[in-house]
Parts: structure tokens; C-alpha cells; sequence
């Protein structure tokens, strides 16, 4: 967030001369703007200077002297503690710049961030203020001055905190990470976040998430499932068919994608990567969006956000934001129901202090099905020359259900306890309950002379109950300094992780089976599943971090270290066991980056990560606990930002996963730990917003095999991603006076072929799919409809038919059909 009153530091619109104290600046400054337009101070208003272009010709050098001639140049005030820029350079400035787009592009890669005060001058922050950034970003002129806790405008993201929790440029990271912005998922019309990813490269969205909306199943470079953390705390996480709380993307800001082991920051993780989730925050300016719409399968759906301060001084501000849905879904006899609120409360009592609190509140109640069709009859055709119908609901709609309670409360907290150095403190606490009956099929029937009936399968009926509770709690300082020539950004903190998991199962495997082609009027209420299974789970994880950005001239090293504490306790309560599990373990990171003067930023990384096992070897082996499987990575690649609104990435690396489990060839009711999983890639990703057209587009090749396996897979490719994959998505703005106001965009996913299973027994054909939009500004029209907009979005334009993943011969699962829907939104 910036501070409700940005206190001035010294003064650029007169030549450079020596720094006066604080005090005299501020009065200095307090006079230049009571004076009246044209005085000597200012050369002409500065706010009528904002849209207007200036020719500047200022070199590469020290940030304090290139501000000077910047000031001197636009004929504005911009005001800054000299100590802010001591040290710090700038690439420079030339061609014709507005104010306020010249300023952004002289402070980029630097530390501090502008302000436009009401009167039109600037005023220069630094980043690192932890109550700087809460908030988000600052509107200067209609263009979001972004934060990488905050807003972006449009879909080029620069900024990020995921990587380094600091607020770094994403061009000094040196680690891939792909941004999804407010406005993508809003233009393409994502209902959750697996569609909001669809059009990001290294993943994998396929599978039953694809269009079954009670869970987010991400694969990345290769692993899955990819964590998911929101605003940095963990997000608890026990299988796909429940106890998985789901974040709605309309309270969120940006999801960012780190690739790659990430634990020298996090802790436990898959070294695929991870997924951070952003969410809005209270907003200093008033501002509320009303939303409504209605789409296929006759899906009803409203929501508000408004924020804004409580008080004159803004002191405190608001925000809120409810989302309220329902209707039918693929399947038939499924449907879904949402409903939610997320209030949030900022207190900012001065320009060091911010302390944030909120909430989610959510309610999910439908009738869902897991639908992992069998290979023949979904990819292949079935016995009768027939498919499966994509519709083809195999459970009882007497039974199905679905409900979920979902809370999540926090704090996030920053205290400035110095220029150069900051406190945070962040506190998650979720809380999620859900109960999720129905049904799902596991081999095709067989009569007793052992004949094999394709056309009919058997199912499990069950009941699962989950009651999931995390923790977490992260205080870190960050401090900024210099050590003769090398700046440092040193942060150092401790993290702890509580995450408890209550499972309740209930199964019937002898159920009637299902018609896979014909009607089914099968009564399964004389079968009740029985507790079969009953966990109660504890993951305690203590961690404690250093990291240092170090830069030296145009170079940025990145440099961190972490050692965890980790303890799991799995207790079979039926069967009065209790499995535990105790590690330790050091994980590392270490990147270069190159940041060129114009804007192209090599780099190589290197990065660690574990995820505890549990388990024993065989007693003849000396019944050692498992350790944790190792997770490394390897990464060249290069970004370029040759404009504000322009990013692109390109990626070369390999993960390795070691100490993965795999049976044992002497004791086969053992297993151990020799198996090992290699991904070997490239990605690459393109977003840009020039004039009128915006441009993503994303490709991926990735080769993951079983390097070591003893389950008869190894050599084999990994059946959890597709080698190929690619993406494009194009927005067209008509200028035209006749057609201003409207936008066209079209889009393209391509997945190629893959392996349905481990053995690499069948292939999943490669398939494309179009997605389009068309949205209307009344405002274009007559002035008294401003902020008002229409849209329609289509997915899947052309009905293409699809099995989008298979993972066995019995877990294929139908893409989503054709869907459209419409939706009216009015933003004051």
C-alpha cells in the first residue's frame, strides 16, 4: 500500500544543489504546492504535464542525478530522501515520454516507486516499506503503478513476491514465474483456477478439474499435485476428491506461478514448483464493481467488490467481496452452488504500520461426480462400435452430493522500523469441512466363466468425510544496505506449519453395476458403504530462512538457504496404529541474473527441494524410515521487457526427483527408495499490450521419464504430461469511431499427444481447442452508461470432442463441450 500522507523529502524542480534536513523539504515543499500555477518551482502544473509528452536524453547512471534532469526536463516536482537513491543507478531515459510513463520506465529495476500527490508532484517510496506494498498499487493518470502485492493493469505483470517474498522486478528473478492477472481471468471468463491456467506454459490442467468444479489439480513441469499457497501460507491439500479447499479467482489480484523446487522459501514442496494466489486487498480510493451473468446449463452467477477508506485521514479502509453462483454442469444430474464473502480491514496509522485483517467465509453445496471413465468406450470405442455420451452420469442422482464449509482468517502485518529495514508477520489459519457421496467405476464386469462384459462396469459407492485445519505463521526483517559496491537485500526469517487432516471413509464395493451405453434406472439405496478407513493425520513443519540479493552494477546474485524441521504423524484409527516420521533437511538456492540497460536479463539458477516419506524399508534392510524425496533443478533462460507492457521468457531446465518409492524385487510387500522422475524442458512465454492489440502466447516441450523404477515403467516417458504443448491468445480494441468501445479476442490451446499410463500401454491423441470473447463498453456509446460493460465468452468454440487426460485404463476423462456465457458488469 502508500502511505495515506507521503512525506516529502527533497525537491527536483530547481538545479541539484546541496541536501537540506527533512524538516526544510517539507517545508519547502508545502509551500511549492500552496503556490499558484507557473511559479518558478514548478514549470507549468504538473498534473496538466502527466499526459504530456517530453523529449528527454538522460544516460544510464546514478538514479539521484538522473532524477534531477528528469524533473528539469517534464517541469515537475518529484521529491525523495536522497539517501532512498544513494547508490542505486538507472538505465536511463530517451525518446518522447509522458510524465508519468517516462517516470516509471527511469525507475525501473530501482527501488523506489512514485506517487502523484493530489497537487500533481511526485513523491518517491521506497519498495521495501512493507506498508507500502500491502495495499496494492496507486492510480497515477488512469495507469495502475504496480505492486507485486497488488493489481496489475491488463496482462503484463512486471513486478513479483512469490520468488523472493520482497518486491523484486520479475526481470532479477532468476527462476521462471508466469503471472495471471485479474483482467485474463476476467476476459477469458475462468470459473476456477484450473481454467484460469489453461494459457500458461509448463502445465497441465487436463484431467477431472478440466470441468468438474469442486477441486484444482495442477501438473507443472511434469509433478503433480502442484501446492497451492495463499498469499504465500499453505494450503492444505489431501486428494482431489475432498478435503481440498478451493479459492474463488474473483477475490484474487494475480496467481503467480513459480516453477521449479521452491523450499528455500516454503518448506516442504514438489520440485514441479508451486502456485501462489493473491488476493485483494483494501484500496485507498473508493471503488465497487457490480457483476452479473448467466451462461450454459442454465448457470446463474452475481458478484461485488468494493472498497475503499473509512475515515478522511484513511486510516482505515475496507474491502469486500462476495460472489454468489449456481447451476448445472456437464454431466448429467451434477450441478454446483457457491456462495461467499471476503471481508478484509486495513489499519495504516502511519506511513510505517500496516496491519491487514481477513477473511473468507464459503459455502459449496451441489451434486458432483468423480467420472473416470474406463479407456474403451471414452478413447477407443466400445465393444457395440459406440462411445460413452460426454454427458453419461454413472452414480445415483438420489445419492450424489457435495457440500463443503469453508473459512480462512489472517493478518498480514509490516512495521517500517527503519528506512532500510522492515518487519512482516503474515498468519493463515483455514479451516475446511466438506462430504463428498458418490460413485466411481474400477473394472468392467466379469461373469463366473470369466468372460469380460465392456459394456457394463462396476462401481464403489462411498462416503468420504474430511474435516482439514492449517496454520501457518511466517515473521520475517528485511534489510537493505550496501557493502562498498554490492547492495544487499538480505532477508531473514522463520516460518512454522501446523496442518491436521481428519479422513472418514465409507465404501461399498458391492454395488450394481452400470450400463456404460444404456439407461440406467439402478437403485443403489439398498447398498450403505461401511467405515472402512479412518485417518487422523498431523504435519508439523518448522523452517528457518536466509536470503541475500546482492546486485554489483548491472549484476543480481540471488542467494538463499533454509534448513526445516519436519514432523508426521499418521494415525489408523481403525487400526489402532500410529506411523511417524521425524526429518531434518537444508535446502539451497542460487541465481545469477544479467540486467542489460536495454532490458534483456539473462540468467542461471540452481534450486532444492524436499517433501518428507513416510514409511520403513524392509526389516532385513535394517527398517530405516524413509528420507525425504530430493528435488533439484537446473535452469538457463533469458526475459526481455524492451517495453512496460511488454514481458518475455524463455526457459531450459531439468528436474530431478530422487528418492522416490519403488517396490522392493527382493521383499515385495516392501518398498524403497531408488526410483528417481527426470524432467528435461523448454518453455516460453510472450505477453504484450501495444496500442490496441494485446498478444500471450506460450509453448512447452517437456521430456519426463522414469529414470529408475523397479515397477516395470522404467525408461518409460510420464504419463502426467503432454511433451507438447502450446498457446495463443490475441485481444483486438477497435479505435474506429464507430466501433470504439468494442473488443474481440480469440484464442488457441494445443496439447499434444501423451502416454495414458506408466506402462506407455496407449497414447492420448494430441487435440486443440478455440475459446473466444467479444466485449462492448457503453461508456463508448453515451456518456451516462460510463462503467458499464458487456461481455460474452465462449469456450471450446467448435464443440470438439476430446479426452483432455487418461492416467490408467480406467481414469480417462472427457474435455469440457462447448460452454458460452454472458455477463454485465458496471464499475464505479
Amino acid at each position: 500500500m502508500i502511505p495515506r500522507n507521503p512525506q516529502p523529502r527533497e525537491i527536483f524542480s530547481k538545479p541539484a544543489g546541496k541536501p537540506l534536513n527533512r524538516a526544510v523539504h517539507a517545508a519547502l515543499l508545502g509551500m511549492a504546492l500552496s503556490l499558484p500555477f507557473g511559479t518558478a518551482l514548478i514549470a507549468q502544473p504538473a498534473s496538466a504535464q502527466t499526459n504530456i509528452e517530453s523529449s528527454f536524453d538522460i544516460p544510464a547512471g546514478a538514479l539521484g542525478s538522473a532524477l534531477t534532469q528528469f524533473a528539469a526536463a517534464a517541469g515537475v516536482t518529484v521529491s525523495f530522501d536522497p539517501a532512498h537513491a544513494a547508490g542505486q543507478q538507472t538505465s536511463g531515459l530517451l525518446g518522447r515520454y509522458s510524465t508519468d510513463a517516462g517516470l516509471q520506465k527511469l525507475l525501473a529495476g530501482t527501488r523506489l516507486q512514485a506517487v502523484r500527490l493530489a497537487s500533481g508532484s511526485y513523491s518517491l517510496l521506497l519498495r521495501e516499506q512493507g506498508a507500502a506494498m500491502q495495499l496494492g498499487a496507486t492510480n497515477i493518470s488512469g495507469e495502475v503503478i504496480e505492486s507485486a502485492y497488488g493489481p496489475v493493469d491488463g496482462y503484463v505483470a512486471t513486478r513479483s513476491a512469490t520468488a523472493t517474498k520482497t518486491d523484486t522486478p520479475i526481470l532479477e528473478i532468476p527462476q521462471a514465474i508466469n503471472v495471471v492477472t485479474a483482467d485474463q481471468v476476467a476476459v477469458q471468463g475462468a470459473r476456477n483456477l484450473t481454467q484460469a491456467l489453461r494459457y500458461t506454459p509448463g502445465l497441465t490442467t487436463g484431467g477431472f478439474t478440466d470441468r468438474n468444479v469442486i477441486a484444482d489439480e495442477i501438473t507443472s513441469r511434469g509433478f503433480a499435485p502442484t501446492p497451492l499457497y495463499f498469499d504465500g501460507a499453505y494450503i492444505p491439500y489431501a486428494g482431489s476428491l475432498g478435503g481440498a479447499p478451493q479459492i474463488d479467482p474473483y477475490t484474487l489480484e494475480r496467481i503467480e506461478v513459480l516453477k521449479g523446487p521452491s523450499s528455500v522459501l516454503f518448506g516442504q514442496n514438489q520440485p514441479g514448483g508451486l502456485i501462489n494466489l493473491v488476493s485483494k486487498r483494501p484500496t485507498s480510493e473508493q471503488r465497487s464493481q457490480i457483476k452479473l451473468g448467466a451462461g450454459s446449463y442454465n448457470r446463474v452467477n452475481g458478484a461485488i467488490d468494493t472498497s475503499g477508506p473509512l475515515d478522511e485521514q484513511k486510516t482505515f479502509s475496507y474491502r469486500l467481496v462476495g460472489v454468489a453462483k449456481k447451476g448445472n454442469e456437464q454431466v448429467a444430474h451434477t450441478h454446483s452452488e457457491r456462495m461467499l464473502l471476503a471481508p478484509s480491514l486495513t489499519w495504516t496509522p502511519n506511513e510505517d504500520t500496516s496491519l491487514t485483517l481477513l477473511a473468507q467465509i464459503q459455502r459449496d453445496d451441489g451434486q458432483a461426480d468423480y467420472q473416470s471413465l474406463p479407456r474403451i468406450g471414452s478413447l477407443d470405442r466400445g465393444p457395440t462400435g459406440q462411445k460413452i455420451k460426454r454427458e453419461f452420469f454413472s452414480g445415483d442422482s438420489r445419492y450424489n452430493d457435495y457440500k463443503r464449509d469453508q473459512y480462512i482468517f489472517g493478518y498480514d502485518f509490516s512495521h517500517n522500523l527503519s528506512d532500510d529495514l522492515t518487519y512482516r508477520s503474515t498468519a493463515r489459519y483455514t479451516d475446511v469441512r466438506d462430504q463428498y457421496k458418490g460413485f466411481y467405476l474400477r473394472s468392467f464386469v466379469t461373469d463366473a466363466a470369466g468372460v469380460v462384459d465392456q459394456t457394463r462396469a462396476n462401481r464403489v459407492k462411498l462416503d468420504w468425510r474430511q474435516h482439514n485445519i492449517a496454520y501457518t505463521i511466517d515473521n520475517n526483517l528485511e534489510y537493505t544496505f550496501n557493502t562498498g559496491a554490492l547492495e544487499h537485500t538480505l532477508l531473514t526469517g522463520v516460518d512454522y506449519r501446523h496442518f491436521t487432516r481428519k479422513y472418514d471413509g465409507y465404501n461399498a464395493y458391492n454395488v450394481l453395476p452400470v450400463d456404460l451405453y444404456g439407461k440406467n434406472n439402478y437403485d443403489s439405496s439398498s447398498v450403505t458403504p461401511v467405515l472402512d478407513t479412518q485417518w487422523d493425520n498431523t504435519l508439523r513443519q518448522t523452517g528457518v530462512y536466509l536470503q541475500d540479493q546482492i546486485r554489483f552494477d548491472q549484476w543480481v546474485l540471488t542467494i538463499g538457504g533454509r534448513q526445516d524441521w519436519a514432523e508426521i504423524d499418521n494415525k489408523d484409527l481403525l487400526a489402532h496404529t500410529v506411523a511417524s516420521q521425524r526429518d531434518n533437511k537444508f535446502t539451497g538456492r542460487v541465481g545469477l541474473t544479467y540486467v542489460t540497460e536495454f532490458g534483456l536479463a539473462p540468467y542461471v539458477s540452481y534450486s532444492e527441494s524436499f517433501l518428507p516419506t513416510l514409511g520403513t524399508a524392509a526389516p532385513e534392510r535394517g527398517g530405516k524410515a524413509f528420507t525425504p524425496t530430493e528435488g533439484e533443478q537446473y535452469e538457463v533462460g533469458v526475459k526481455y521487457q524492451p517495453f512496460d507492457k511488454t514481458l518475455i521468457t524463455a526457459s531450459v531446465f531439468q528436474v530431478k526427483q530422487k528418492n522416490v518409492l519403488t517396490g522392493d524385487t527382493e521383499y515385495p510387500q516392501y518398498s524403497t527408495q531408488s526410483g528417481e522422475v527426470r524432467a528435461r524442458g523448454i518453455e516460453l512465454e510472450a505477453k504484450s499490450s501495444l496500442d490496441n492489440i494485446d498478444v500471450m502466447a506460450a509453448a512447452t516441450y517437456i521430456d519426463a521419464f522414469y529414470t529408475k523404477s523397479t515397477y516395470g515403467d522404467e525408461g518409460n516417458r510420464s504419463e502426467a504430461t503432454a511433451p507438447v504443448s502450446a498457446s495463443l491468445w490475441v485481444d483486438y480494441h477497435f479505435t474506429q469511431a464507430t466501433l470504439a468501445g468494442l473488443t474481440f479476442g480469440a484464442g488457441a490451446r494445443y496439447t499434444g499427444r501423451k502416454p495414458g499410463d506408466s506402462a506407455n500401454s496407449f497414447d492420448v491423441p494430441a487435440y486443440v481447442v478455440y475459446d473466444t470473447t467479444i466485449s462492448y463498453d457503453l461508456g463508448a456509446l453515451d456518456a451516462g452508461l460510463r462503467g458499464l460493460r458487456t461481455s460474452l465468452n465462449v469456450q471450446n468454440v467448435f464443440d470438439r470432442e476430446f479426452i483432455s487426460d487418461c492416467n490408467y485404463a480406467f481414469g480417462c476423462y472427457y474435455g469440457q463441450e462447448r460452454v458460452a456465457s454472458v455477463e454485465m458488469t458496471y464499475d464505479w
